[in-house]
């Protein structure tokens, strides 16, 4: 049986591996490590798909060091007791495992007795993020090395590279090469496949882009709707709104839009509208609102056409988060203990022994008094003073608001 590609073009050294020139730059820790000998447990994060087993299997060569893999989605429990217990406790030994955030913490826990013996070193490969999913034990006792998507550069110079040695042989023009490589969105194991879909089934012909393009019309989207990725989203969309940057915000839409989890991203598209506009401009929330419900009562593809106006309007509009200050502070003054009576004036009395217990005696009602504004203490006396609501002048809305409230305030 042939072997796959991505197989065949495995490095087998970190000196091979394409890109990650953060991590492998000299004086790096990966770099001191291999040049010295040493070993250490790491642990490997990053997107599905960019070679994290791959650069764990080459980092084991290079320090000389046996190992085993582990992948802890497919593989049974049977089969790490059994690499456990073949160790030879007088041998260093890697055990890499794979997707290690499958692994529950008890089982994590395992690992422990046998790193701390320093004869076992832990590779474990993650795509979530481990300060979440990895035993904070194991995480203290491993370095965290983040690996990158590759861009298409580094791609594009790899693929040429290996053409130009023969180690692949494929007739491809560079516009659908590099196309090929836009197309992985960053995923080497993406790219590659694609590269031998073109290598096994059209060998005979010339690749161009139109014969890509009939091929592979869509692009790879490398984010799901768990993980890092997908709250890196949210929260790029929310920061560039915040920012009014309008063409960063559609980018990033279109970005969870198709990774298709609808109603989380209309869920932060309405916090969006009332945490960072709120009242530099009161009339956004609503429209984003009618603008998710319009969503679920067409659907796709059309329903894209409301939101993403919600999107072009929030970008564009004055921003405040006053409001949300504001509430965010009052909550923590009642969280932190600062629990007062109220007023006696402003308690309940439209019960008729109200007055015996003196509630309600004393209050002015604002709707008989001139601008519908009294001077009247509404807080406890222990609060006097304080201030939650701080106003922004930056927006035009909040601006003239504030200055009705002052003019209520001081009636003429």
């Amino acid at each position: 049986m042939k072997e796959p590609l991505a197989f065949l073009l495995r490095p087998t050294t970190t000196k091979n591996i394409i890109g990650q020139t953060h991590v492998l730059s000299q004086g790096s820790l990966i770099q001191r490590m291999v040049e010295n000998k040493f070993a250490t447990s790491l642990i490997f994060y990053g997107p599905s798909g960019i070679g994290k087993t791959t650069f764990a299997i080459a980092l084991a060569n290079d320090l000389g060091i046996g190992y085993e893999i582990f992948n802890a989605t497919t593989d049974k429990k049977q089969k790490l007791e059994k690499i456990i217990s073949s160790i030879e406790a007088d041998k260093k030994f890697i055990l890499i495992i794979d997707e290690i955030h499958r692994m529950n913490k008890d089982k994590q826990d395992i690992l422990l007795e046998y790193m701390e013996t320093g004869k076992v070193y832990l590779f474990a490969t993650t795509t979530e993020n481990p300060f979440f999913t990895i035993n904070p034990a194991i995480r203290s006792r491993a370095n965290i090395i983040e690996l990158k998507r590759l861009n298409t550069n580094e791609m594009f110079n790899y693929t040429k590279e290996m053409i130009a040695n023969q180690k692949i042989v494929i007739d491809i023009n560079d516009e659908a090469l590099k196309y090929l490589a836009d197309l992985s969105a960053g995923d080497v194991r993406s790219f590659i496949n694609n590269l031998e879909l073109f290598i096994e089934l059209y060998n005979d012909k010339k690749i161009d882009l139109q014969l890509v393009l009939k091929v592979l019309p869509y692009a790879k989207n490398p984010s799901g709707a768990y993980g890092d990725d997908f709250h890196d989203l949210k929260s790029a969309l929310q920061k560039s709104i915040r920012g009014s940057d309008v063409d960063a915000a559609l980018y990033y839409f279109a970005r969870l839009i198709e990774i298709g989890d609808y109603e989380v991203l209309m869920r932060r598209m309405v916090i969006m509208a009332y945490e960072d506009i709120g009242l530099a401009n009161p009339a956004i929330p609503a429209r984003v609102f009618t603008a998710c419900n319009a969503f679920r009562n067409i659907g796709m593809p059309e329903g894209i056409i409301p939101l993403g106006l919600a999107i072009c309007e929030m970008a564009l509009s004055e921003k405040s988060n006053s409001a949300y200050e504001a509430t965010s502070q009052a909550l923590s003054d009642v969280r932190s203990g600062k629990i007062y009576d109220v007023p006696d004036h402003l308690r309940d009395a439209h019960y008729k022994s109200a007055k015996k217990l003196g509630r309600g005696i004393g209050y002015k009602n604002p709707h008989n008094y001139k601008n519908d504004w009294v001077d009247q203490q509404y807080i406890s006396d222990e609060l006097v003073g304080m201030q939650y609501y701080k106003n922004k002048t930056s927006s035009s809305y909040e601006k003239k608001v504030y200055e009705l409230y002052l003019k209520m305030k001081k009636p003429s």
